[in-house]
């Protein structure tokens, strides 16, 4: 399904530029011979990201019918607890809201809802490029710029790093741009005078939460709205803020999306209904619910007469470090596989800025000999970088 799709996307825009990146432009055509030419499957394929070769993986993992393994390029490959069902075409590997990393499973059908969902609702156009600043192996980077690309022609603009002059270099390139970010992005961006005059036609947050303050300097200095958006690994795209002024509260999170239904359960936690639903996780857990077009998030909040969703807190355990969600559970079994302490607790505390909104504290009890200093530079080995405790004790 999805590379039948990407066929009929690929041929009506074969001369059109696909990726841009570094060496250049590669075309839809030209992207889609080197799909072809690609080694058959024999089985899951772990597509890394930093290239055009991650989106040669992906597509070509759905070329021979199997699922991919979006990863970041220095990840350390995913180990599953269960092989992907028939039928799988895409394995989400993320720690959620619960904090234990646990792969979740996705039919075509729902992948491919989710895409369709976001185009209509975000008006993408094949026209205006997507901004690669965030990861394209997170479920929001993969929905909001792999899936465009494949599934509707939505050009991608790859920058290698979201530092402030690398993307006014790519603003330069182009007369308008869709920009996905994170907070911490769009502070930095903020900060150094960059989006004054921009040619960002849809700006979005997503992540961690977007401060009031950030957004209102932000439209106040350059006059450019920033979009919150809300979505979950487990089902894609939720809600979206398509107001064109500044919040009035950071709780609100937009309206949801068409096709998405939103029911607050009786302890508060948000149930969302669609068919990007994913067909479930790897591993199940007793106060799971997923499958079946149902998922029944660990977040917090509450709809209001208008029909905007309002988010007041959660009950999962996962770190939010400038919008990336980080297992205490991984943490604490990479800083247990040093050998170096006797016991480990991994837990987030709030950032003194907003933007990061959580940072990682590792308490330990150090084993004889072992000093923090060794015990840092050994516990990275085994972490990716946002993942490392910035406090100890």
């Amino acid at each position: 399904m999805l590379y039948l799709r990407w066929l009929e996307t690929s041929r009506r825009f074969a001369t059109k530029p696909a990726v841009f990146d570094e060496a250049g432009a590669v075309s839809f055509g030209d992207l889609a011979q080197a799909v072809e030419a690609a080694p058959k499957c024999s089985g899951p394929v772990v597509a890394r990201t930093g290239g055009i070769s991650f989106f040669v993986d992906v597509l070509r993992a759905w070329r021979d019918g199997v699922a991919v393994l979006p990863i970041e390029k220095d990840a350390p490959p995913p180990v599953l607890g269960r092989p992907p069902s028939a039928g799988v075409v895409l394995v989400k590997h993320t720690p959620g809201a619960s904090g234990v990393p646990r792969g979740i499973f996705l039919t075509g059908a729902q992948v491919a809802a989710d895409a369709d969902r976001l185009v209509n609702a975000m008006e993408l156009d094949p026209a205006v490029p997507n901004l690669a600043v965030i990861s394209l192996s997170h479920s929001y980077g993969f929905s909001n710029i792999v899936l465009p690309l494949v599934l509707h022609g939505i050009p991608v603009r790859m920058v290698p790093v979201p530092f402030p002059r690398i993307v006014e270099e790519a603003f330069r390139a182009h007369e308008q741009v869709v920009l996905p970010a994170v907070p911490s992005m769009w502070r930095a961006w903020q900060r150094a005078g960059i989006l004054t005059g921009a040619p960002v036609r849809l700006a979005l947050s997503a992540g961690a939460p977007l401060a009031l303050s950030l957004e209102t300097e932000v439209f106040e200095q350059s006059g450019l709205k920033i979009h919150n958006f809300y979505g979950a690994s487990e089902c894609g795209g939720i809600a979206l803020d398509l107001t064109t002024i500044p919040r009035v509260s950071p709780d609100i999170m937009g309206t949801p999306l068409p096709g998405v239904r939103l029911i607050v359960s009786d302890e508060g936690r948000l149930r969302v209904e669609s068919d990007a639903v994913a067909q479930g996780y790897e591993v199940s857990r007793s106060d799971d619910l997923l499958g079946n077009g149902i998922y029944l998030t660990r977040d917090l909040g509450f709809i209001d007469p208008g029909g905007v969703l309002h988010l007041t807190g959660t009950t999962g355990s996962a770190i939010n470090v400038a919008g990336r969600k980080v297992s205490p559970a991984k943490v604490e079994a990479a800083i247990l596989a040093t050998g170096m302490v006797r016991s480990v607790r991994v837990r987030g505390i709030a950032s003194a800025d907003p933007e990061r909104c959580e940072e990682i504290s590792a308490t330990v009890e150090l084993a004889a000999g072992a000093t923090l200093d060794a015990l840092r530079s050994a516990a990275s080995r085994h972490l990716q970088s946002w993942e490392v405790p910035r406090h100890w004790t």
